[in-house]
């Protein structure tokens, strides 16, 4: 049923793909639409089944001798985050139904690049296998580039996609390197066999570095600091790919990754600092950077990077629970892993509610800049109510769900000296970022709603609010309060399936906690208050547009990759245009240069072999005769300056070398030289006979004296070559395995026999090598210069 579901996604973007010569209108979007729903209802129908703990599994054999095979497993994590891609895909597809112009916009091609985005990420949760989880995770890359670039004539989508691009493909080279390693270090590719090798993987001598590689991979997956500068510009994207991106989809991707080799990373100190470590820097810098923008998307993009940190911080927090034995830190590891799991399941619902509503916003007013927004509060009702909930609930304001989650973070935050990583000072500093951190998430969630929706209004527009429109974000705004009065249904259904996947061990799972709207009167309460009104007196009662206007950073990473990067071109430019003069010669000789000095590190590393090791074999007064006229053609060339003359004389040397190959009995390399040597010394004089023959230039003894030495240096080093390779008896010469041409391809020539059979692809295509240079050398024979004729007739 898994298999059948991706084949239904592609048969759906077939469709879609058949649509893009028709004048469809919306059915595109409809049919389009299709896709999450059908996906939708499989996963849902799976719920019952792994709840009551029955994985579902489907295995399609594809290279089994490299362990490459399609092994789809659909369990409790899977199921999570299947559920969201899904459910929330209907809701974004539906949304761009309503967003997307039928006259102005590709609605087949806009569509068919999101449902290969769904489809990407629903392969990435499902995969079993490390390197087809790899292909899928590549196709999120590729497929969200196609996304970002949708308007691809707009410079800012344009650069949007390849910062995107080029990131999160870095980030999954370096994924795939470590999944190399691991498969180096339990010779299989299938994850749940790896998680059962954990053990022995802590102890191998690759673990820190596969760590790092997953790292890399989730950190830039998940836009985390320094790689979180991708993210904004890919906001250059229409607004539904930006709310399925942030809230569901690509961005989550980092987090599935980590949390399901969380039995294995786990086990490392390192993974547990460094995840951690660079969550909460992520959270407090893409906080306090969102307070600085006025682009409401914008500050949607900083506030998803505050939010991923967020969760990363506390996956990194609860990693060490792979490695716990003490009860009292089982259940501190399990509390904040499975509060990053329900914040994760939180931040999708008010993501995409506050992404539709700006979307609305943008398309009604023409501008998402607060500067010159205000008062939109009497034409956009709906839309204001369902922002203003979902930006409550992501500062952690009570009675909506995102208040539950925050509470959780500041528990785990402030018991963390009890796991085994951090000791009190530590656990003192990490509350602190995560408190600061939640102070400026409530002052731009609400001076957001305040600049957006309140004062006066400044558009001069006709503002009005599509019902269908709106009715996306009305739904899942619904469902934040919801979640606040019945979170443990949640919790039982969703999320403690998906936690249950993440641990390694049945004693963990049964510390998951009991999700309730209220923990009493505490220390996280506290911190929860005092928030709000920090955040509601300086939103309230300060200008935050007055002191806090979005200025160019200087010292950015963009900022420093860009400086880099024009000083690696000017340089690299000048570099080029010094070796690059439009000179055969001096190409030439740079180039047998380079190949010297390779060779004489050869002979260093290798050694100068012995003249008395060296076999000589038996010679004849022609082989001398032969060599003599090689050499005074050599010398001939040097002095002789009619162009026709020298191809002629190069030919020359061709031929006798044909002759040394008769004399040692190599008929068939006889053969190949005198034909080669023939076809070239024609072409050259045919090409020379239509050019004018202008001589060479006079003869200039410093010149030729370079050419002279550069020449011997390059007969050196061939020579020296074919000694080191006397000198090698470290393999088995391939000759012997040629020695049976015979039995193994009824060759009697063994020549032929490697050709034809051996190396019969690479023959092939050698011929067409040929094939091709004729076709282009009869084209310039033949080419006449056109220039001006239509003109002049």
């Amino acid at each position: 049923m898994l298999v059948g579901l991706l084949i239904t996604l592609l048969i759906v973007m077939t469709l879609l793909i058949i649509m893009m010569k028709w004048h469809t209108k919306r059915l595109p979007g409809y049919v389009a639409l299709l896709a999450p729903l059908i996906a939708s209802s499989v996963f849902i129908y799976h719920i019952p089944k792994v709840l009551n703990n029955h994985v579902v599994t489907e295995t399609y054999r594809w290279l089994p001798a490299y362990d490459i095979n399609l092994v789809l497993r659909l369990d409790g994590l899977s199921l999570f985050f299947a559920l969201l891609i899904s459910l929330i895909g209907v809701a974004v597809f539906f949304y761009a139904t309503q967003y997307l112009s039928y006259e102005h916009d590709n609605l087949p091609r806009f569509f068919t690049y999101l449902v290969l985005f769904m489809f990407s990420m629903i392969g990435i949760v499902l995969s079993n296998n490390t390197i087809i989880l790899y292909v899928f995770w590549e196709l999120t890359s590729v497929s969200s580039f196609l996304l970002i670039s949708y308007w691809y004539d707009r410079s800012e989508s344009q650069q949007g996609a390849m910062t995107s691009f080029m990131v999160t493909v870095f980030g999954g080279l370096a994924m795939f390197v470590g999944f190399i390693m691991l498969y180096v270090m339990t010779g299989t590719n299938t994850i749940t066999k790896q998680i059962a090798l954990r053990e022995e993987i802590a102890t191998h001598p690759l673990f820190i570095p596969m760590v790092v590689m997953l790292l890399l991979g989730a950190f830039t997956k998940s836009a985390q600091w320094p790689f979180h500068f991708w993210l904004p510009k890919a906001m250059a994207a229409p607004t539904p790919v930006s709310a399925y991106l942030h809230s569901a989809t690509m961005v989550k991707a980092g987090i599935f990754l980590l949390l399901r080799f969380t039995p294995i990373l786990g086990y490392s100190d390192f993974y547990t600092y460094s995840v951690t470590s660079v969550g909460l820097i992520t959270m407090i810098y893409g906080s306090y950077t969102a307070i600085r923008q006025v682009d409401l998307k914008g500050i949607l993009a900083y506030s998803t990077i505050s939010q991923l940190g967020m969760i990363m911080s506390m996956v990194g927090l609860g990693g060490g629970i792979a490695k716990a034995t003490d009860s009292v830190m089982l259940e501190a590891y399990a509390y904040i892993l499975f509060a990053a799991i329900f914040h994760l399941f939180n931040h999708a619902l008010f993501k995409a509610t506050l992404f539709m509503g700006v979307g609305l916003i943008d398309h009604e007013t023409g501008t998402r800049d607060i500067r010159y927004l205000g008062g939109l509060r009497r034409y956009l009702p709906l839309t204001m109510i369902a922002m203003f909930a979902a930006s409550l609930s992501m500062a952690g304001v009570p009675l909506l769900n995102g208040f539950i989650s925050k509470e959780m973070f500041f528990e785990g935050l402030i018991h963390a000296y009890e796991l085994s990583a951090f000791n009190k000072v530590a656990t003192v500093i990490i509350a602190a970022v995560g408190f600061i951190a939640s102070i400026f998430t409530f002052i731009y969630a609400l001076n957001m709603i305040k600049v957006t929706f309140f004062g006066e209004l400044r558009i001069q527009k006709h503002i009005h609010e599509p019902k269908l429109f709106i009715l996306p974000a009305a739904i899942l705004a619904i469902l934040l309060p919801l979640v606040f009065i019945v979170p443990n249904w949640i919790g039982t259904h969703i999320i403690e399936p998906a936690f249950s996947s993440v641990v390694a061990s049945s004693e963990a799972v049964s510390h998951a906690p009991h999700l309730s709207a209220w923990h009493g009167v505490n220390v996280p309460l506290m911190m929860s208050l005092a928030i709000i009104v920090v955040g509601s007196v300086i939103v309230l009662r300060v200008n935050l547009l007055k002191y806090v206007i979005h200025q160019e950073q200087k010292w950015t990473l963009p900022n420093i990759l860009g400086q880099t990067y024009e000083s690696i071109e000017t340089y690299s430019g000048l570099g080029l245009r010094t070796l690059m003069n439009n000179r055969l010669n001096y190409y030439i000789i740079v180039t047998f240069v380079i190949y010297f000095v390779i060779n004489v590190y050869g002979f260093y590393r290798v050694g100068v072999p012995e003249l008395y090791q060296i076999e000589v074999t038996d010679y004849h007064i022609f082989h001398v005769l032969l060599l003599v006229t090689i050499i005074l053609i050599g010398f001939a060339l040097i002095f002789i300056r009619q162009r026709l003359t020298m191809v002629i004389l190069t030919g020359g040397i061709g031929y006798t070398v044909a002759l040394f190959f008769i004399l040692m009995r190599a008929p068939d390399l006889a053969l190949t030289q005198l034909v080669t040597e023939t076809i070239t010394t024609v072409l050259f004089i045919v090409s020379f006979s239509r050019l004018p023959n202008i001589p060479r230039g006079q003869f200039n003894m410093r010149r030729e004296s370079v050419k002279i030495i550069v020449s011997l240096m390059t007969a050196f080093t061939v020579v020296g070559l074919v000694f080191m390779i006397q000198q090698a008896d470290a393999l088995e010469t391939i000759s012997v395995f040629y020695h049976d041409a015979y039995e193994k391809s009824g060759g009697k020539n063994i020549v032929n026999a490697i050709l034809g059979d051996f190396r019969a692809l690479d023959t092939m295509l050698e011929g067409l090598v040929l094939i091709i240079a004729g076709f282009g050398i009869y084209t310039l024979l033949n080419y006449k210069d056109r220039r001006g004729q239509d003109e002049r007739e």
